[in-house]
């Protein structure tokens, strides 16, 4: 091959790798790269607990854990009436379990992994969430309040008084717009948590 060919089979692969690099770079962002503009809140006519022995009373499921995925890459489950009209949203999230503080008789005792549903969810760059529910960040270990829907699937109740991060009070524990009142109840309300189920 004379020195020719050479240097442009050099620069061919050259270009092919640089391409191929680029492509890869392209592919590997990830869809939490997207920046979520838009937070659409919307009430529900939802019980919340102020007690912790109302809130222990009420769930049927009690576990410490953790999401095991980011928020982006949960399943985000919207759905619509015939005429375009958002019926309900909601994300079914991944938890690993670590701890269960209380059980139904039918639910495995060394289970470990369970999807759970929040009341949130995500589309494009547009965030629902029902009563300014915070979703749980991945890796946070939470005591986590659950109780089973009518089609058998765990569901966190109490909004953002339903979760409770072993790290403390985070910008991720509850809204950015709570106010002083509120932040101060979410303490309490942890606090009483904590104690109760020492999860240290």
């Amino acid at each position: 091959m004379s020195f020719f060919k050479k240097k442009v089979v050099l620069v061919s692969l050259f270009v092919l790798a640089i391409s191929a690099g680029a492509i890869a770079y392209v592919n590997g962002q990830s869809k939490s790269d997207v920046p979520i503009h838009k937070v659409v809140n919307l009430s529900a006519n939802s019980l919340t607990f102020r007690e912790i022995d109302e809130l222990d009373a009420s769930a049927e499921l009690i576990v410490i854990g953790y999401a095991t995925g980011d928020f982006r890459d949960r399943e985000h489950i919207i759905t619509a009436f015939d005429d375009g009209t958002m019926q309900s949203f909601h994300t079914n999230t991944n938890i690993k379990i670590e701890k269960i503080l209380k059980k139904p008789d039918d639910f495995p005792s060394d289970q470990n992994e369970l999807t759970i549903i929040e009341p949130v969810s995500l589309e494009g760059d547009v965030k629902y969430t029902v009563d300014d529910y915070v979703e749980l960040q991945k890796g946070d270990k939470s005591v986590l309040f659950l109780m089973k829907n009518t089609f058998g699937d765990y569901g966190l109740i109490n909004d953002n008084l339903g979760k409770f991060s072993l790290e403390g009070i985070t910008q991720y524990s509850v809204p950015q717009s709570s106010t002083v009142e509120e932040l101060s109840e979410y303490e309490t309300f942890r606090n009483s948590v904590m104690e109760k189920y020492n999860p240290d």
